[in-house]
């Protein structure tokens, strides 16, 4: 019996891709005195994003990230937007009497730049960067059961990268890997998601113990079809944890 729902953010419940792409260009540009290609930035946005700049060929990227990431996130953020769907996912987990919470590896102080809308009435906590160890580590997914009262057997997770899910097995918690967030079917299999959910409705279905089918659902084409581009080549998607609060998709 599922008693709590964790979420990622980014890419779960906020597509922020734009928004993300958009920075990492702005702070890579300042950086290198010159634009990286967009579709390059678009492999990357999936990262922590001192890995995506250093991968971008920006020096010291750690330092950069730390002089101008949340600026340039501010100018950009108000093209993120909820995931279409996803609220009446978590209306109708929440009357079920499922709790909720958000588990992001993102810094408080960028949360708070987002326009959640309904979804703050809908969780019960937000756990962030500053308060855990981050994912990969399962310490954020415990602290958000235990701020619930919830045991990690009758919880789930629900993330769109490898770090999501590697957080939610080493956690001890059912995990769904969401594909209409960063990454594709591929990574999140490899990853070992006990579900693929091809849509925020089949959250509810995870919820309430009926799996939504996947078999014969054909993710090449699923792929094909998606807005953005993106990086199937065998990046494992680990978070970054060297103290650098992630506005991108492993959050």
């Amino acid at each position: 019996m599922i008693h709590a729902v964790l979420y990622d953010l980014d890419g779960v419940i906020v597509d922020s891709r734009t928004t993300v792409i958009d920075t990492l260009q702005d702070v890579a540009r300042t950086a290198l005195g010159t634009t990286p290609p967009r579709e390059q930035v678009q492999h990357l946005a999936y990262l922590p994003p001192v890995r995506a700049l250093a991968a971008l060929g920006v020096h010291h990227a750690a330092e950069v990230f730390d002089a101008h990431f949340d600026a340039a996130y501010a100018r950009h953020v108000h093209k993120a937007a909820l995931v279409p769907g996803i609220t009446a996912a978590m209306w109708r987990i929440r009357i079920a009497g499922c709790r909720q919470a958000i588990v992001t590896l993102q810094r408080r102080r960028r949360v708070n730049l987002l326009d959640l809308g309904e979804v703050h009435d809908l969780v019960d906590t937000i756990v962030c960067f500053e308060d855990a160890p981050p994912k990969p580590a399962p310490d954020p997914i415990w602290l958000a059961l235990d701020r619930l009262g919830v045991a990690t057997d009758q919880a789930c997770f629900v993330g769109d990268t490898a770090s999501d899910i590697r957080a939610g097995h080493a956690a001890g918690v059912r995990t769904g890997g969401a594909l209409w967030g960063y990454r594709d079917a591929d990574a999140l299999t490899e990853a070992r998601a006990d579900l693929l959910l091809l849509e925020p409705v089949d959250i509810v279905a995870m919820a309430l113990g009926r799996p939504p089918v996947t078999v014969g659902y054909d993710f090449q084409r699923h792929r094909a079809i998606r807005d953005q581009p993106v990086d199937s080549g065998g990046h494992d998607g680990r978070a970054d944890t060297r103290g650098h609060g992630h506005g991108g998709a492993a959050s």
